[in-house]
């Protein structure tokens, strides 16, 4: 059977040639892209798969169990592994060495600076922890973007409160990073008190999320 047939006309009636050669451009351009979409998806599971692996080798073998079972608990909020995982890149030699390859940009990963939160003027927190942390940001967000309607769907709890919708971020999500970045201050004989790291925490997640669904909203008004 031809395509002709198939769409239920003949090129030479109710279509001219050159509009039918080019409806048959049109239709290869679609095939070509799909093609694409659906190669771009293969991958990407097939990265996730690999990233949970590495997360559930490190709960299982890793002595941190705070940390794992923090771990455990964002998993269960079915939060994309690629963005679990950049959280504990943060002062994680472990995670670095196993999930760095996938996750960490490098120098000059990203050229837009990351969410501010300690002023340039701020000395109380060393230099070479300032530079790690914007790193880290930087690699947050980019993963972010990675799978954003995974991470957008799965990282709010969403209340009905007298008839209007309450959005918040889940907690589960927010004290991993909370402890991520005690551990990290910690580390580098930097103490702080629990409660400004996790208004730190909330400070990070929200703008990333934030960001990301900006960044999303663009992608579909480009698109569109």
């Amino acid at each position: 059977m031809s395509l002709e047939s198939f769409i239920g006309f003949d090129s030479g009636e109710g279509m001219s040639e050159a509009a039918f050669e080019a409806f048959k451009e049109k239709m290869k351009k679609a095939s070509a892209q799909i093609a694409a979409i659906k190669k771009e998806e293969g991958k990407q599971k097939k990265k996730e798969e690999e990233l949970l692996k590495i997360l559930a080798n490190f709960i299982k073998n890793s002595h941190k169990k705070d940390l794992t079972l923090l771990i455990s608990r964002v998993l269960e909020q079915n939060i994309p592994a690629n963005f679990i995982l950049a959280i504990i890149l943060l002062g994680n030699e472990e995670i670095q060495q196993q999930a760095g390859k996938f996750l960490m940009l490098g120098v000059g990963g990203q050229d837009e600076k990351a969410l501010t939160f300690f002023g340039e003027e701020d000395a109380s927190i060393p230099l070479k922890m300032k530079i790690e942390i914007d790193e880290w940001m930087k690699t947050l967000l980019f993963q972010a973007n990675e799978r954003p309607q995974k991470l957008l769907k799965n990282a709010y709890k969403i209340e009905i409160i007298e008839d209007q919708e309450k959005k918040s971020v889940k907690k589960a999500i927010i004290n991993l990073t909370a402890f991520v970045i005690r551990e990290f201050f910690e580390k580098n004989n930097q103490h702080q008190d629990f409660v400004n790291l996790k208004n730190f925490a909330v400070f990070i997640i929200k703008g990333i999320l934030s960001k990301t669904n900006e960044t999303l909203k663009n992608r579909r008004f480009l698109k569109s």
